[in-house]
């Protein structure tokens, strides 16, 4: 178990090598910018305790790879890996914790903890026979793979933005368009094959440039349901909603670009952290943006040229 904990700090190493920082500088950076966002997000949003835990069980549970649990049980005694997946996810949890604790909210770190530990021990039933439609084309396969894993999910978000109308909560209707911007960025978390990407006719910029387009087409078919009841039933809000709109299809755009930014499997961890970062501070795009669009074509350069 002890060699497992080093391999994980070797990976962490590489991963902020390959940012161009050294660990002892990146991770100061990283504690103040979370603790900063945090605490700024909870003196700016409404209900933010809620909203704070929602999207740490969502960074908790989108690590809870069905696929590194088997690898753990093929390499750990039963009692050791249930510890180790136990582990993991209180480590992930931990940094919300604090901030919650700190905020005096004790409940709701307690119920974070708790989902945390019941989340360690779902088990992902296995693949279903049964091909689930898509309305998207043949060829955006992000979509198509990660809409049939989460269709189910849609119906209950279109359910959310119909409660928001009944009740006529505004903000409701916004977390519902924003649950779906989430979905959606994160069908972009694992890297392609390289033959994927090789097989395209174009360079690395036209390459870019059409899978972006791909996303936010698709995320707008998406989006549809929830835009409209949102645009109808509160039009003086509207420009609003376009707002949080376009600042969505910011994110899914820096989603698309760390794909191809950084061609290591450790990739889901950083995408986490700078999701999490970035969604809490908005702004922060402005900066992370630019830089793996550039590491992006840098990356392409070596397999479309």
């Amino acid at each position: 178990m002890k060699y497992y904990y080093q391999l994980q700090y070797r990976r962490i190493y590489r991963v902020f090598k390959d940012f161009g920082t050294e660990p002892i500088i990146g991770w100061p950076i990283i504690i103040f910018l979370f603790c900063w966002i945090s605490l700024s997000f909870f003196d700016q949003v409404l209900y933010a305790n809620y909203i704070y835990v929602l999207i740490a069980v969502m960074f908790v549970y989108s690590f809870n790879n069905a696929k590194h649990k088997e690898f753990l049980q093929q390499h750990f005694l039963a009692s050791r890996f249930k510890v180790i997946v136990v582990l993991n996810n209180i480590i992930k949890a931990t940094p919300f914790g604090f901030i919650l604790v700190f905020k005096g909210f004790l409940i709701e770190a307690s119920v974070l903890y708790i989902i945390t530990l019941f989340i360690s021990f779902i088990k992902k039933k296995k693949k279903q026979t049964i091909i689930i439609p898509t309305p998207f084309g043949k060829y955006p396969t992000e979509f198509i793979i990660g809409f049939r894993k989460t269709f189910w999910v849609f119906p209950l978000i279109y359910s959310l933005a119909g409660i928001a109308i009944y009740k006529e909560n505004y903000n409701l209707g916004i977390f519902a368009l924003i649950l779906i911007l989430l979905v959606c960025s994160g069908y972009y978390t694992k890297p392609d094959p390289q033959y994927y990407i090789w097989i395209h006719a174009k360079s690395p910029k036209e390459f870019l440039k059409n899978k972006i387009i791909i996303a936010l087409k698709n995320s707008l078919l998406l989006m549809i349901p929830v835009l409209v009841l949102l645009i109808v039933f509160y039009s003086k809000e509207a420009h609003i909603t376009l707002l949080f709109l376009v600042v969505g299809w910011l994110y899914i755009v820096m989603y698309v670009l760390m794909k191809h930014a950084f061609e290591y499997y450790g990739l889901g961890i950083f995408q986490g952290i700078v999701g999490v970062l970035c969604l809490l501070f908005p702004p922060l795009m402005i900066i992370t943006i630019p830089y793996f669009y550039k590491e992006a074509i840098h990356n392409l350069n070596r397999i479309l040229q």
